[in-house]
């Protein structure tokens, strides 16, 4: 397979080394600045795109073009290495893609189109069996509200230890998804959701730092997702909040939010071994008329006014360590 060299001078450096390449080619970018939007799609599959110096090649939108890359019913590209700015609508976009890997990639300062086009760092739509992994995205939708990482209607996205950082809308969004994994990642600052879960079912969140975000640390909208082992503080509103049923809770920090530390406002979810403290309106609410939530095994320290607030109905509280009185008696126990 070829190795094309690739140098700034020609309008479409990049463009011209992608319509060369045969599938398997590696295209290596030399450092420079490229002003270009690079289109992948037809028989492009299974090419590299890799800087040769890492975050020394830089993509400069100018703020007039649209994207830097867009990988278009193809699969198997690698994009790594780049530094993206000042593009209109966004740094990355995969579209009816699979098996694409967006490596270790600088992505800033896309400023959408105000009422029209909401701006985006990497967007994944209708696509499956993706890797995004070390990129860092920042200031996302100046001019239009937009998201760091932006999943529609996707399958098998796995969002790997990236910074997620003061993006104007969610840091991630995961819409109509499924069976995708957000794991490792910095998110904080982003003006709404650290993560916005809506219509999309079994998505696995673990070890993520989701802090000082406007909203929620993550709110979800759907069902069957799995927050594990993540670091939550000091967002302006809840740590999580719950408004679908059957989602899990597990050996969470959830700390100092502004809200609550779990509201919940659905039915048949597991908060366990969760650490809350220092909440400012209760460690866990479970707001009126909501059910069969289990609630086991936390340790509560330290939240206003209450530690736990039950206002549901047949909610089973059990074995959390807390330093208010009524402890476990607050919902006893059944025994058969």
């Amino acid at each position: 397979m070829a190795i094309i060299d690739v140098f700034p001078g020609s309008p479409a450096a990049i463009q011209d080394a992608v319509d060369l390449a045969n599938e398997g080619d590696v295209i290596l970018v030399h450092r420079g600045t490229y002003h270009e939007s690079v289109r992948l799609h037809g028989n492009k599959n299974n090419l590299r795109i890799v800087a040769k110096h890492k975050h020394r090649v830089i993509l400069d939108g100018k703020h007039g073009l649209p994207e830097a890359f867009v990988l278009d019913s193809i699969a198997g590209v690698e994009i790594a290495g780049f530094r993206i700015k000042n593009y209109v609508t966004g740094g990355i976009r995969i579209l009816n893609g699979k098996s694409h890997r967006i490596l270790e990639n600088q992505i800033s300062e896309m400023s959408g189109v105000r009422g029209d086009i909401r701006a985006f760092g990497i967007f994944v739509n209708h696509s499956e069996g993706n890797l995004l992994m070390k990129n860092k995205i920042e200031r996302i939708g100046r001019a239009e509200a937009g998201n760091g990482i932006q999943i529609d209607d996707s399958i098998g996205t796995w969002v790997l230890r990236n910074k997620l950082l003061n993006n104007y809308l969610h840091g991630v969004e995961v819409a109509l998804g499924f069976h995708n994994a957000i794991a490792g990642n910095q998110i904080s600052g982003n003006k709404r959701e650290g993560i916005m879960i809506s219509g999309s079912d079994n998505n696995l969140f673990l070890d993520n730092k989701l802090k000082r975000n406007g909203e929620n640390g993550l709110f979800a909208r759907s069902t069957n997702n799995y927050m594990i082992g993540s670091d939550i503080k000091d967002n302006r509103l809840n740590g999580l909040q719950l408004t679908f049923n059957y989602n899990m809770a597990f050996n969470n920090k959830i700390k100092n939010n502004r809200q609550s530390g779990l509201s919940i406002l659905s039915d048949f979810n597991d908060i366990q071994q969760n650490k809350i403290e220092k909440n400012r309106s209760n460690g866990v609410v479970i707001h009126p008329s909501h059910t069969a939530n289990f609630v086991f095994e936390n340790k509560f320290k330290n939240n206003k006014p209450q530690n736990m607030k039950d206002q549901g109905v047949d909610n089973n509280i059990l074995q959390n360590d807390s330093d208010e009185r009524y402890r476990d008696n607050y919902c006893p126990q059944q025994r058969l």
